[in-house]
């Protein structure tokens, strides 16, 4: 019942579907409303779920896995009719710590920001909602695992301090992933180098900036491309590469010409 319901209230809420039946669920009035101003901290937790629940049918695009030190980064987009409602940004730091941000849209409106963070053994779940641009509720909950943390109920955080200056840095962040998706700017990546070992190919990207990130993308099926960039890594040195990847178990995985991907899983060039 309960995944029934998350499809039906995805569908309302973003307004995809086309039946005229007036829902029976006691939330049908809330979960139906248009406007993101209009929504509350509990109707927007409910289309949270509900895009969670639906990510397999969402437009999905993926950026390479981004390394800087010891740190990893990577970005996912999920989309619906050509509007990007959901973010997620993975920041990585091997065993040490974690963190997992997601960026919840309505109507091209950010409603929703959650991010999920360990560092050692411990485990915190924020959750701050928005409305026009505004925090008006902040709530957290914290565990010593990641397997106890749902189990635990949000507590209340009164103080959200500097509002407008934090619904800026949001924005300039999206703006960050939708560069980290594209490949531009900083993250715009040149080839270095084609790793042949025994068992294991490897792409090696570098950024066009000086001293910036470098990708790995780890080729498992070649190609007539891969061919080529085997044979002759110098003809292709320093310039930008056009390929497809998908990202599995936060690796970037090289998808061959001839193959076929969907979109929601992950395709990306």
């Amino acid at each position: 019942m309960k995944t029934a319901y998350l499809v039906f209230s995805f569908s309302a809420l973003l307004g995809i579907s086309g039946c005229n039946q007036q829902p029976k669920h006691p939330q049908a009035d809330l979960i139906s409303q248009s406007a993101a101003t209009a929504m509350t901290d509990k109707t927007i937790a409910v289309l949270a779920d509900s895009i969670d629940a639906n990510l397999a049918h969402l437009e999905k695009q993926s950026s390479l896995v981004y390394l800087q030190g010891e740190q990893s980064m990577y970005a996912e987009r999920y989309s619906s009719n050509g509007k990007a409602i959901l973010y997620v940004e993975q920041r990585d730091n091997g065993l040490i710590n974690s963190q997992t941000k997601k960026y919840y849209f309505k109507n091209d409106s950010l409603i929703l920001v959650q991010e999920n963070k360990k560092i050692n053994n411990d485990y915190t779940d924020t959750r701050i909602f928005l409305r026009n641009n505004i925090a008006f509720s902040k709530e957290q909950r914290k565990a010593n695992s990641a397997s106890a943390l749902p189990a635990k109920p949000y507590l209340s955080l009164k103080s959200i301090k500097d509002n407008t200056v934090k619904e800026d840095n949001y924005q300039q962040n999206i703006r960050t992933l939708d560069e980290a998706i594209a490949g531009s700017n900083q993250y715009e990546m040149l080839f270095d180098q084609f790793i042949d070992i025994p068992g294991e190919n490897i792409i090696q990207l570098k950024s066009k900036a000086q001293n910036g990130y470098t990708a790995s993308i780890l080729v498992q099926e070649p190609d007539a491309f891969i061919d080529s960039l085997k044979s002759n890594p110098q003809s292709f040195r320093n310039e930008k590469l056009n390929f497809k990847w998908k990202v599995e178990d936060k690796e970037a995985v090289y998808v061959p010409v001839a193959a076929k991907v969907t979109s929601a899983k992950g395709l990306n060039k």
